[in-house]
């Protein structure tokens, strides 16, 4: 809760209004609906909420972004892959070990991340969130508001799960192989990218083989200046799926990525004179495996799924001017399996979803340059969790007053966390959520839900120990330094929310043409929070730093996690787009809101009134696509602190997609972004954004 340390498809997907409009007079079961498609937007299944529902039809705001848009755009970094998620901002400047989220005003801490079902767990503010190529996915959804009655604890704001690239996605009609080769580079940070492919459909076996390679230097920002950074980024997947029998598959997948970067030792910030925030070397690593075996045999009562992970997280850094070595490891292991039933009580066809999860995170720290080789803000510990959901999913017939979706569903978890540092830590949480959607005719949608959720206190937040930071002494100076020390709170409770969300859709086709459509969908929320985990600096001098012998002593302060009584964080989303043939139309606003409900004070990972606009045009005698974003942002001025106040801004990219040759699979990706090499800086962030850049993107594609 403290602040953060285009193809049809993607418009209607990305703007959580993605299906036709459609009567609800068939039931949401997947094995008995067909849902019909229009040329203008195609059925989005959001699998991220496990129901059947598609994004207009579903009590809630949800988003994906389809491998066409992956393709198109080529984004480099999180900040490229999700900034048109609507509630959603990657702040923490533009080096990718420093970017971290924020959904609807809570931090990463509150936002669950998926890859492929697997837990992605590891969170540094210094260090990075989540390490992935965007080049080797195939979709990504998002899910915005509580979601701990499916997903536990850390679910607060949101779910964001990506999905790896499989041989479906590349695959042509009637293709059983093939490969793909693609290059590509960025003006902005000199950044030269190259990624292959190989892949097959064998009918009872699909799999994919495919490698990135990523080399880039200091990024020139809006600012004019230079943002030290140096990355050498290598990624792997393999992946394959085995249909066993008529009713039983299995999945096997390993996604790699390997870093070997040189920037400041806190990639959020500049590095700065006076050996605060030095150059380093780092090595980040990340390993994810998984194994999800799926049952759906020729019974509506059967619809099973498991899927078992190991994923395995470090970053060690080498400081070369003191021969300093520090290390941050987070290793998750965790199994997740569901079933979901369907099947018909009195006349009321009903979807029943039934699943069990446990997960245990083992972190590890450690720091050459202290007594007891602990490394501040990164103690060594677990945490194990234990929980267990149902969810029920059914529309009820309302005769001439139309259909009502209905969605109810409860979580238990149970959880401990247990260091050397302190003693062990542990709860018990319940997590009930009940929504519905009102479609009263075709176009039109009206949904609320109402959601607790709770988020357990962290290793890092419970047993935070050592240095925090260092300063200059205030009377001696560099280099005599002082610190401000970390101070462990085993005692922590957890985070409780309590979400209230209303909403509205409407959907229209021949609006001015009979083929055109447009569609809008939004909603308000709010959140009421209690026993906020925050983080408390403060920041003070000794009084003895400033007599002599002036260092002896004198701290900085302290640094400790607390829990604050009550919050309230608030806003909403509006989206909407227009199709019409080879135009397309879209765009989105939101806006976060939140305070202290005792002091007054702002708290969260609040936001000013953001939006984009994106329009393209395609020429499809031609075999080209023109394109064009405008982003934009708000003045910031919802905090306290003058030094986090931010300008409002506005910027342009410009793009194009051609495939010269009619009989052949190549395609030309061209851009620029930031147009008008706008100076601006985002919420939550220490330094400018990306000035101009320059892109192009070579892609061929083959297959047999």
């Amino acid at each position: 809760m403290t602040s953060p340390t285009s193809s049809p498809r993607r418009h209607a997907a990305l703007l959580a209004c993605g299906v036709s409009a459609l009567a609800l007079s068939a039931p949401a079961m997947a094995s008995e609906t067909e849902v019909p498609q229009t040329e203008a937007s195609d059925v989005i299944v959001v699998t991220a909420t496990k129901t059947e529902l598609s994004n207009f039809d579903y009590p809630g705001l949800t988003s994906a972004i389809v491998f066409e848009d992956l393709e198109e755009e080529r984004p480099s970094d999180l900040s490229g892959l999700l900034r048109d998620i609507p509630g959603l901002e990657v702040a923490g400047g533009p080096r990718r070990t420093g970017q971290t989220i924020s959904l609807r005003g809570f931090g990463r801490e509150s936002v669950t991340l998926l890859v492929d079902g697997a837990r992605q767990n590891f969170d540094s503010a210094h260090d990075g969130v989540l390490f992935l190529d965007p080049s080797l996915l195939g979709r990504v959804e998002s899910v915005r508001g509580s979601a701990s009655a499916l997903y536990g604890s850390g679910a607060s704001g949101g779910v964001i799960a990506f999905e790896t690239l499989e041989a479906d996605d590349v695959l042509r009609e009637g293709q059983t192989m093939g490969a793909r080769a693609s290059v590509g580079y960025r003006s902005v940070n000199e950044e030269t990218r190259g990624s292959a492919a190989v892949f097959g459909d064998a009918g009872d076996f699909e799999g994919i083989a495919a490698i990135s390679l990523r080399q880039s230097g200091d990024i020139a920002l809006g600012s004019g200046g230079d943002l030290p950074a140096d990355d050498e980024v290598f990624s792997s997947l393999l992946a394959g799926e085995w249909d066993l029998n008529d009713a039983v598959e299995l999945e096997i997948g390993w996604l790699s990525f390997r870093n070997d970067a040189v920037e400041p030792n806190n990639g959020q910030g500049a590095s700065l004179v006076g050996g605060l925030n030095p150059l380093v070397n780092k090595e980040v690593a990340s390993d994810s495996y998984r194994a999800t075996l799926s049952v759906d045999p020729d019974s509506a009562l059967i619809g099973f799924t498991a899927t078992l992970y190991h994923n395995i997280g470090e970053v060690d850094e080498i400081d070369p001017a003191i021969n300093r070595f520090i290390e941050r490891d987070l290793e998750t292991t965790g199994i997740r399996a569901e079933n979901r039933a369907e099947f018909n009580v009195g006349g009321q066809n009903v979807a029943f979803l039934l699943g069990a999860e446990w997960y245990e995170d083992e972190q590890t720290g450690f720091d050459s340059d202290t007594a007891d080789n602990q490394r501040g803000g990164v103690p060594s510990g677990t945490t194990t969790f234990t929980g267990a959901w149902a969810q029920l999913e059914t529309i009820f017939d309302l005769g001439s007053a139309g259909e009502l979706i209905v969605l109810p569903g409860v979580r238990f978890d149970s959880f401990e966390s247990d260091s050397d540092v302190g003693g062990a830590n542990e709860d018990d949480a319940v997590s009930p959520r009940i929504a519905a959607a009102w479609a009263p005719n075709d176009q039109f949608r009206l949904f609320a839900s109402w959601a607790e959720a709770f988020r357990a206190p962290s290793l890092n937040e419970l047993y935070l120990s050592d240095t925090h930071f260092s300063l200059p002494h205030p009377v001696l100076g560099f280099p005599t330094f002082i610190t401000n020390e970390f101070i462990a709170n085993p005692n922590l409770k957890p985070e409780e929310t309590e979400t209230f969300e209303i909403g509205a859709g409407f959907a229209q086709t021949g609006v001015f043409g009979s083929d055109d459509r447009f569609e809008i969908k939004g909603a308000w929320f709010q959140t009421d929070a209690t026993d906020l985990i925050n983080l408390q600096v403060d920041f003070a001098f000794s009084p003895t730093c400033f007599a002599p012998p002036f260092f002896q002593p004198c701290s900085a302060g302290t640094s400790f996690s607390e829990n604050l009584d009550s919050a309230e964080l608030d806003g909403f989303e509006i989206a909407a787009a227009y199709v019409n043939g080879p135009f397309e139309l879209s765009g989105a606003l939101y806006e976060v809101d939140g305070e202290n409900s005792v002091t007054g004070e702002p708290i969260g990972a609040l936001q000013p009134i953001l939006g984009h606009i994106t329009a393209r045009y395609s020429f499809e005698a031609q075999r080209l696509t023109l394109g064009g974003r405008l982003g934009f942002a708000g003045e910031f001025d919802k905090t306290n602190n003058a030094a986090e106040e931010r300008d409002g801004f506005a910027v342009v990219d410009l793009y194009a997609g051609w495939r010269p040759f009619a009989d052949q699979d190549v395609r030309v990706d061209i851009g620029v972004e930031n147009v008008f090499e706008e100076d601006y800086e985002r919420v939550f962030a220490g330094v400018s954004e990306p000035g101009r850049s320059f892109r192009i993107d070579l892609t061929w594609t083959g297959g047999w």
